[in-house]
């Protein structure tokens, strides 16, 4: 899987902000921009929405993958599948949340690109919580490039708890061990989905400042 993002500066983002507002008065703080992932064919591929579209479910984000696509979401247990069929309707139009990961099995060598707004305004935050000792499947919710111990993805967790990312055959795994230090430093990028499991319930807390 390969992604490649793209943001406003701040200094951009301000600038068309104004021009907008001085000629329609509409105001938005959110950064636009798209995350485009790559996908080999008939491969699941572990992915995670990095942008609020406005219209998150498969329908909308997803309106040119090929028949025979598929989505599976987790709830903490097992898979929830929907699958396009063969007139290009999904059997169950599932809705994704920003920041939730879900695996992508398209039939055919394609490029998924994501368009939307990074959830929060420049200078906001969000949280998200992990339950104790269940995996929960995310991606980062503000489309950071960053490894386990980066300041952007901040995902402090306890001793024992564990990360894993899908290579397209199987799981690589970090651990972090009993005095605090990840065995292997993963790197996660926009658009990309992660399993995590934490030893104790903890909130994940993310900022967005764009200089």
């Amino acid at each position: 899987m390969r992604t490649k993002t793209l943001l406003l500066s701040a200094a951009a983002m301000v600038a068309g902000l104004l021009s907008s507002q001085a000629q329609s008065n509409v105001y938005s703080a959110n950064i636009v921009g798209y995350v485009s992932v790559t996908n080999a064919a008939g491969q699941f591929v572990l992915n995670s929405l990095p942008l609020d579209s406005g219209s998150n479910n498969l329908t909308g984000l997803f309106p040119n993958l090929p028949n025979n696509s598929q989505v599976l979401i987790w709830n903490g247990a097992s898979y929830q599948t929907a699958t396009k069929n063969l007139v290009g309707v999904w059997n169950t139009n599932l809705n994704l949340t920003v920041g939730e990961g879900f695996f992508l099995k398209i039939p055919a060598n394609m490029t998924n690109t994501f368009v939307g707004s990074v959830v929060v305004p420049n200078g906001g935050g969000i949280t998200n919580s992990f339950q104790a000792g269940l995996f929960s499947l995310v991606g980062s919710p503000i489309p950071y490039t960053d490894n386990l111990t980066g300041t952007n993805l901040n995902l402090q967790l306890a001793n024992n708890s564990q990360v894993l990312i899908w290579n397209g055959t199987a799981y690589q795994t970090a651990t972090k061990n009993l005095v605090g230090v990840w065995n292997t430093n993963l790197v996660i990028t926009p658009g990309e989905g992660f399993f995590v499991k934490s030893s104790t319930a903890t909130n994940w807390v993310q900022q967005l400042n764009v200089q």
